[in-house]
């Protein structure tokens, strides 16, 4: 691995820097971090593989490691920092009330707003105050798959764009919600830094409230989204898609809410992913006739 030898305390000042890979991981030893170089731009050092990281689990939301479950050890959060070159690990105890507002604890370093890649999109967000769930990326990337170029789409639940943004990005017209202000603020600034403000209503309220005419597709991912059902409904016709969102040991029953709106339907449930022991993150799709 291509990388340039840089002094830790100078990482900061090279966020964002043309050459610097944000795909890969920095390495960190001492006080020198080896941060890796994109392809045609200059490098100080050519890194022999390092042995695979088999500690705790984590994942990385721009410069800080994200932990959950029990706390850390001493031991564990020094060889993550190792590992990662993190500047700040983040332990969120779990995520509370309708907005799901992370109750979290800074471990160690510092820990403010960060800018997550995924999948060319930025987005920024404060992850001591916001949640961002890494495992829907492969959602995500199946409701592009399956999206039709000008689609009018509600995104009941925003957030900071975690749906809107790719969505968006692959020809669909957006309508996003989100009631919590600080997510709103976050989700307006990140519509225009990835250039899909033309394809991007936001609106900042309760997304009963604000839902406005008929759509092609509506996104419900909250957990207790199928309380919103009923509102959804209500703007939804023939041909209508909902990718209705819930957590437990089995996804809810849908098939009364849709006969007492007048609809018959197709429900195809598939997990998301495990979101605790005999739980699951599960979607709904809901295709409308």
């Amino acid at each position: 691995m291509r990388v340039r030898e840089v002094g830790v305390k100078e990482l900061g000042k090279i966020r964002g820097a043309v050459w610097r890979d944000e795909e890969r991981r920095v390495w960190v030893e001492g006080n020198t971090a080896y941060v890796p170089v994109r392809e045609g731009y200059s490098f100080t050092r050519d890194l022999s593989p390092r042995t695979p990281y088999s500690g705790r689990g984590y994942y990385l939301m721009g410069n800080v490691a994200v932990l959950h479950g029990k706390d850390p050890s001493e031991k564990e959060i020094r060889e993550i920092v190792e590992w990662t070159g993190a500047e700040g690990v983040l332990l969120v105890h779990s995520c509370d009330g309708c907005e799901r507002i992370p109750r979290a604890e800074v471990v160690y370093g510092t820990v403010g707003e960060v800018c997550h890649h995924e999948a060319g999109i930025r987005y920024h967000l404060d992850p001591r105050h916001l949640m961002f769930s890494m495992g829907n990326r492969e959602e995500k990337a199946r409701l592009c798959a399956n999206l039709r170029q000008g689609e009018r789409v509600a995104d009941m639940f925003a957030g900071i764009g975690y749906f809107t943004l790719p969505i968006a990005r692959r020809g669909a017209k957006v309508h996003a919600m989100e009631i919590n202000p600080l997510a709103y603020r976050y989700l307006v600034r990140n519509v225009g830094e990835n250039a899909v403000t033309g394809r991007v209503k936001p609106e900042q309220g309760d997304c009963r409230d604000l839902l406005r005419g008929t759509y092609d597709r509506i996104l419900m991912g909250h957990f207790e989204s199928v309380q919103f059902l009923d509102s959804a409904l209500h703007h939804a016709g023939p041909g209508t898609v909902l990718h209705v969102h819930s957590a437990g040991s089995t996804p809810p029953d849908l098939g009364e809410a849709l006969i007492q709106a007048g609809f018959t339907g197709t429900i195809t449930p598939r997990k998301v992913k495990k979101y605790a022991p005999h739980r699951w993150h599960y979607v709904q799709d809901v295709i409308l006739a």
